[in-house]
């Protein structure tokens, strides 16, 4: 692939991360959503460099929109162990991110997002061999920028081998972190962390 044809799909990803957040919603007001926003369910999985995942807003009539990103895992759980008010905005983490899905809405709650296809618009930077955080964050629709709330799993690329040592790393690196014990035990009282080791050695 060309330089010029790079930088004109990450262009075009990048317009398309904007785009999501920029999407005005039917119906929402600019009143900022009532109430706690629960977390979205996020489910994922790799297959080689591709990595599917399907989002679901489990939030109803409070005027909010989630949307599927991919970022490094590195990048991602030093996040997961901050208060969600200490998040930086959407727009910030563009830098980082790898992959932008589409948004979902009241109406339309579940989408289903993947990295394959011929000229994938959100996907910003290729899936290298690593760890991945698949997060569904949501937002408020109007101002579309404050993480209001999230969930996220942990995927490998290229999974299969190399993934236990893919895991013991990120875990090494994790306990490392402030936090991160927090953030593994979430892991593993969640299921996550079992599953994705088990995943990880079939």
């Amino acid at each position: 692939m060309s330089k010029k044809t790079t930088i004109a799909r990450r262009a075009a990803a990048a317009a398309a991360l904007t785009g999501a957040l920029a999407l005005a919603l039917p119906g929402i007001t600019s009143a900022a959503p009532t109430g706690e926003v629960p977390d979205p369910k996020i489910s994922a999985s790799a297959d080689g460099d591709v990595i599917d995942m399907k989002l679901t807003q489990t939030s109803a009539g409070q005027g909010v929109m989630c949307v599927p990103i991919i970022l490094a895992a590195n990048d991602a759980l030093p996040l997961a162990a901050m208060p969600k008010d200490q998040w930086p905005g959407f727009s910030e983490l563009l830098g980082k991110v790898y992959y932008v899905g589409s948004p979902t809405s009241d109406a339309s709650p579940t989408v289903e997002s993947t990295t394959g296809g011929e000229g994938n618009t959100g996907l910003l930077k290729p899936i290298t061999p690593g760890a991945y955080a698949v997060v569904g964050a949501c937002v408020d629709g109007a101002e579309q920028d404050a993480v209001l709330s999230y969930s996220y799993q942990v995927v490998f690329s290229p999974g299969g081998v190399g993934s236990l040592g893919q895991a013991l790393d990120l875990g090494s690196s994790t306990l490392e972190m402030d936090g991160g014990s927090t953030v593994i035990a979430d892991l593993l009282t969640s299921g996550a962390g079992s599953s994705m080791l088990s995943s990880s050695l079939s």
